[in-house]
C-alpha cells in the first residue's frame, strides 16, 4: 500500500479545520480598530495562532507595525515593518508548499504582498522616519521606495498593467528628499507623480484620483527653486495651478489624513462549462455569464487526463470587498487662511486595479489547481482498487488445503463475489470523500493587510513662528460636520510631518511623546 495519497487526503482535512481561522478573527479585529480599542487588536493579533504560522508571519509585522504607529510608537513601528519588508524581499515559497497548494488551496503557501501593500509598507516607514525627524532614514527609505515603484513598472513588461505605479509613493519620495534638501531629487520625485495624471498632454485621473492642486503646486515650485525655468513655466501652463503660500515664517505642515478602512478580500465562485475538441487534445472552459473563456492547451491536457467525466467546475477566486466608512471629507484652519485635504490615494480603487490586472493570471493558477485535485482523486481510486485485488489473492492462498477440492472452489467463488463487492463499495467510498475534500478546500486566498486606510489624504499648511493651532474639521457624505480635531505645533523653520487616522468617525493620533517638536 502506497501512503502518499493518503497523507494528501490528511494534508486537506488538515486544511478545511484551519481555512477558517482568517475569517473567524476578521470581523473582530476590525471593529477593535473602528472602536480605537488598539490595544486589544495588538493582543488579539499577538494571540492568534493564525499569525504564529510562517506562512502568515509577514501579516502579523504588517498589522503590529501600523497597530504600534496609531498608538503613537513610531519606532517600535518601524520595527515591525522592517521585519515585515525583510519577509517581502524574501517571498518564495517551498516545492512543499507549492505541491500542497496545487491539490488544496493557495492559503498554505507564504503570504504574498499585494504591490500596494509593498508601497504602503514604505509610506509608514518614511512618515514615521520624518516625524521623529530621522531624515537620513527617511532618504534611505525613498530610495528603498522607488526600486519598488520599478519592480510595479516591470512586473508584466510585455503587457502593462493598468496600476503601473504609485502617486502617494512619489509624493513621499519627493518630501523625504525636500527634507534633506535633495531639490533635483525632489523636483523628479513630484514630476514622476504628476505624469501619472498627464495623457496625451491633457490632465487625467489616476486610479480614481484627480491630481491634487498641491501636487501642481510642489511641482512647479521646486522647478522654479532650482532654476528649472522652462520646466516650471511648461507645467504652469499645462497644469494651471491655483497655489497659495505654502510657508510661512514658522515653517510649513505637511499634514497627511488616512481615512476609512482599506479594502478587504472575499471569495468569489465562478463556474464555468468544459467544451473538448474532439479532433485534438484541447480543452476549453467558458463563463458565459461573464464572457470569460480559458484555453488548455495539449500539455496539461494529456498531463490531467483530459478531464475525463468532468463537465463543469466551480473555482474560487479573490474580489476586494469595500468597507463603509463615514467621513469623507475634510478642512484645515489655520492661523490665516483655510484649505480643504486633498485625495493622493484611493486604496479601494487601486486594490480593485491590481486584481483586475491579474485576472487572467488568477484563473489560470486556480483551473490547473482544480485539474490537480481531479488527477489525485483518479490516483486515489486506482491505487485502492488495486489494493483489494491483492487482498484477495492472498484470501485465496490461505485458503488451499483446506476442504475437499469442490468445496474449495464454491468458497472461494463466493468470497471472490464478496471481495469485489467491498472493493468497488471502497472505491466509491474514496471517490465521494474526496469529491467533498475537494470542494470544501477549493479557497480563494483572502488573506491581506487588514489595517490600511481607505483613503489618504495631503496638504501644506503655512506656519507662523511660534505657537500654531490647526484646526481640522472633518465632514460626512452630506457634508455635515462629523469631527474637529486640533494640532497644536511651533512653527521654528523648515517643515513638520504630521498624520491623522481615522478608521471610524474619531481621530486616532500619535501620542506627543514619540514624536519630535
Amino acid at each position: 500500500m502506497k501512503y502518499a495519497e493518503i497523507l494528501c487526503c490528511l494534508s486537506l482535512v488538515w486544511m478545511v479545520s484551519s481555512c477558517a481561522s482568517f475569517e473567524q478573527y476578521q470581523l473582530l479585529y476590525n471593529d477593535m480598530l473602528e472602536q480605537s480599542d488598539l490595544e486589544g487588536a495588538a493582543r488579539l493579533i499577538e494571540k492568534k495562532n493564525f499569525y504564529q504560522k510562517d506562512r502568515n508571519k509577514v501579516l502579523y509585522y504588517l498589522e503590529l507595525g501600523a497597530l504600534a504607529r496609531m498608538q503613537g510608537n513610531l519606532e517600535e513601528s518601524n520595527q515591525y515593518l522592517n521585519q515585515a519588508d525583510n519577509l517581502i524581499e524574501d517571498r518564495r515559497a517551498s516545492l512543499g508548499a507549492q505541491g500542497l497548494a496545487m491539490v488544496s488551496n493557495p492559503r498554505v503557501l507564504p503570504y504574498r504582498t499585494e504591490y500596494f501593500e509593498n508601497i504602503a509598507v514604505h509610506y509608514l516607514k518614511s512618515l514615521n522616519y520624518l516625524q521623529l525627524n530621522d531624515v537620513s532614514a527617511a532618504r534611505v527609505e525613498a530610495r528603498r521606495t522607488n526600486i519598488r515603484l520599478q519592480e510595479l513598472n516591470d512586473a508584466v513588461p510585455d503587457k502593462p498593467l493598468k496600476y503601473h505605479d504609485d502617486v502617494l509613493g512619489h509624493i513621499t519620495m519627493g518630501l523625504s528628499y525636500e527634507m534633506n534638501g535633495e531639490w533635483n531629487d525632489a523636483f523628479i520625485a513630484y514630476r514622476n507623480a504628476a505624469d501619472l495624471f498627464i495623457e496625451d498632454g491633457k490632465v487625467r485621473p489616476y486610479m480614481g484620483v484627480q491630481m491634487p492642486e498641491q501636487l501642481k503646486c510642489d511641482l512647479v515650485r521646486i522647478a522654479g527653486q532650482i532654476g528649472f525655468a522652462n520646466e516650471a513655466q511648461y507645467y504652469s501652463r499645462l497644469l494651471k495651478p491655483r497655489c497659495e503660500e505654502d510657508e510661512g515664517t514658522g515653517g510649513s505642515l505637511a499634514l497627511f489624513w488616512e481615512n476609512g478602512q482599506g479594502p478587504i478580500k472575499q471569495e468569489n465562485i465562478l463556474g464555468f462549462n468544459l467544451f473538448r475538441n474532439s479532433s485534438s487534445s484541447e480543452l476549453r472552459f467558458v463563463n458565459n455569464s461573464m464572457g470569460l473563456e480559458y484555453d488548455i492547451g495539449p500539455e496539461d491536457y494529456n498531463r490531467y487526463n483530459g478531464f475525463s467525466g468532468v463537465n463543469n467546475i466551480s473555482i474560487a477566486l479573490p474580489a476586494f470587498r469595500n468597507r463603509d466608512y463615514p467621513l469623507r471629507s475634510a478642512k484645515v484652519t489655520y492661523p490665516g487662511g483655510a484649505r480643504p485635504l486633498e485625495m493622493i490615494e484611493d486604496l479601494n480603487e487601486v486594490a480593485a486595479q491590481s486584481l483586475r490586472d491579474r485576472f487572467h493570471r488568477e484563473l489560470a493558477t486556480a483551473l490547473l489547481r482544480l485539474a490537480a485535485k481531479e488527477a489525485v482523486e483518479a490516483s486515489l481510486r486506482s491505487i485502492e482498487t488495486k489494493k483489494k485485488d491483492s487482498k484477495e489473492e492472498e484470501k485465496e492462498e490461505e485458503k488451499e488445503g483446506e476442504e475437499k477440492k469442490k468445496e474449495e472452489e464454491k468458497d472461494k467463488e463466493k468470497e471472490k463475489k464478496k471481495e469485489d463487492q467491498y472493493s468497488d463499495t471502497a472505491g466509491q467510498i474514496l471517490g465521494g470523500a474526496m469529491d467533498i475534500l475537494n470542494a470544501m478546500t477549493e479557497r480563494a486566498d483572502i488573506r491581506s493587510w487588514q489595517s490600511l486606510p481607505a483613503e489618504i489624504f495631503y496638504q501644506r499648511i503655512p506656519l507662523k513662528k511660534g505657537f500654531n493651532e490647526v484646526s481640522v474639521s472633518f465632514y460626512n457624505q452630506y457634508n455635515q460636520r462629523m469631527e474637529t480635531y486640533n494640532l497644536h505645533l511651533q512653527g521654528q523653520g523648515g517643515l513638520i510631518v504630521r498624520n491623522l487616522i481615522t478608521p471610524d468617525a474619531r481621530v486616532i493620533q500619535p501620542t506627543e511623546k514619540t514624536i519630535q517638536p
